[in-house]
């Protein structure tokens, strides 16, 4: 039994050097908000077929404490992910000094690689609001929509407009991006259809995400979208403005647009941050069957990456979490006949906790990421694989 161990981790060795050890010309880095070693267990567990976490040739974990506690909030644990700087809790893109951080995102592009955010949230939540903005409060949702206008991402697809138009200062940052040359689309169709290179969608949280339960309305019409510049331009070109979201879909689909178009001449490659948000809401809910049907719906945008990643063997994909949420364990119970339907999740908390998280790493360079790492250190390590 010895020798055969010793033989698998021989020949698993090889094989990984051989699939990996490379440096990425492609960077997609995917966050999974408050997913810790329960989360990934609840779709293990409930799932037949292989899942896209058994598919990685690399798992490492990471500490995911703040630079004030050892439990981190999502503001602080984005920007540790985002900066290589652990801040205090509360604080976004800045550190303990509140001074602007510089994030990996940021230094992609000064390697001249286009770059991207997708997110099941709004886009100035605070993980993907790490990755470009700098504040000392989430709550500062004007600013930091407007220091996304100053981004220079190429593709942004989420939510979140009325951060955009409704504003004390009146401005409309849609006619802001449309004037720095984007393309801003606030339809799923006008997303889905897109050919531009350089686009920014805002949709509907009904549109990206299921727990907002879609209805059909035209258009724009929610927070007054109607009076933007934005609303207007997709009004003139569109007859129909019925929506027609796929929530239940909107992630994985999201990222595959995203990656179609950042691959366009892009001869110095691509970043790609993508934040799976709801997770953390069934952590802080308490919710087992939602966290369980939320890591099952995780696993279609994890697989799809894992695809690109198989075609395209010079991309890094990195998967991790800024947190735990919850306390998540599997509730102890015999095996149901019907699984997943028996299987239960057990919360020690509605918090955040302050347990390591896993890493799974595919693709080039993902042996990098094998060990135990503090969550500042995983952007330094994919900008050491970047250069």
């Amino acid at each position: 039994m010895k020798t055969s161990r010793i033989l698998f981790s021989f020949v698993a060795a090889i094989l990984l050097s051989s699939c990996c050890n490379q440096k990425p010309q492609n960077v997609i880095y995917l966050i999974g908000d408050g997913m810790g070693f329960g989360a990934v267990s609840s779709l293990l567990l409930s799932m037949d077929e292989q899942t896209g976490f058994e598919m990685a040739p690399v798992i490492g974990l990471s500490e995911t404490c703040s630079a004030n506690n050892y439990v981190t909030d999502s503001p602080a644990g984005g920007t540790a992910l985002a900066t290589g700087t652990r801040t205090c809790n509360g604080f976004l893109g800045v550190g303990p000094d509140s001074l602007q951080l510089v994030s990996i995102l940021k230094k992609a592009q000064a390697m001249g690689k286009k770059t991207g955010i997708v997110v099941n949230t709004t886009l100035t939540e605070a993980t993907p609001g790490a990755f470009y903005a700098g504040v000392t409060s989430r709550k500062e949702s004007y600013k930091i929509a407007e220091q996304f206008t100053e981004s220079n991402v190429d593709i942004a697809i989420g939510a979140g407009i009325s951060a955009f138009i409704n504003r004390p200062d009146s401005v409309d940052l849609t006619e802001v991006l449309i004037n720095k040359g984007y393309d801003v689309y606030l339809d799923w169709r006008q997303v889905t259809n897109s050919q531009s290179e350089k686009f920014v969608g805002i949709l509907e949280m009904s549109d990206v995400h299921r727990r907002n339960k879609a209805l059909t309305t035209t258009a724009g019409a929610a927070d007054g979208a109607e009076v933007c510049l934005a609303a207007k331009l997709a009004a003139a070109a569109i007859e129909d403005t019925t929506r027609f979201a796929e929530p239940t879909e909107y992630l994985p689909k999201a990222c595959t647009k995203a990656l179609e178009q950042l691959s366009k001449n892009a001869p110095n490659g691509f970043f790609l941050m993508v934040e799976s948000a709801i997770i953390d809401g069934y952590g802080h809910n308490n919710d087992s069957e939602g966290m369980i049907e939320e890591m099952q719906e995780f696993d279609k945008t994890l697989k799809a990456l894992v695809a690109y990643v198989k075609e395209h063997p010079n991309t890094l994909l990195v998967v991790t979490a800024d947190h735990e949420t919850g306390g998540t364990n599997v509730a102890y119970q015999s095996h149901a006949v019907n699984a997943p339907e028996g299987l239960h999740l057990s919360f020690s908390t509605k918090g955040h906790s302050g347990t390591v998280v896993p890493i799974f790493a595919y693709g080039a360079g993902a042996e990098k990421f094998a060990g135990i790492f503090k969550n500042k250190e995983i952007p330094g390590v994919i900008e050491g694989l970047m250069k």
